[in-house]
């Protein structure tokens, strides 16, 4: 989950953050529709940079919008 930041950026970091890491999936929480959308394209770079980090073998992320359930 520390590698959040690194994967995806300042910028990226501000707005999103890391909330579980639960059957090798990480979940990320943004804050709508419209980052979910825009980042779900991102994520198998994000995966890669993650796994360059990780002791563990992360195997996907997923965004989950802040306030909804999971």
């Amino acid at each position: 989950m520390l590698a959040w930041p690194l994967a995806c950026g300042s910028l990226v970091a501000e707005k999103t953050r890391a909330v579980a890491l639960e059957d090798h999936i990480l979940r990320i929480e943004v804050p709508d529709r419209g980052w979910r959308d825009q980042l779900k394209s991102l994520a198998p770079r994000y995966l890669a940079t993650i796994n360059q980090y990780s002791s563990g073998r992360v195997l996907g992320i997923a965004f989950v919008i802040a306030g909804e359930r999971i």
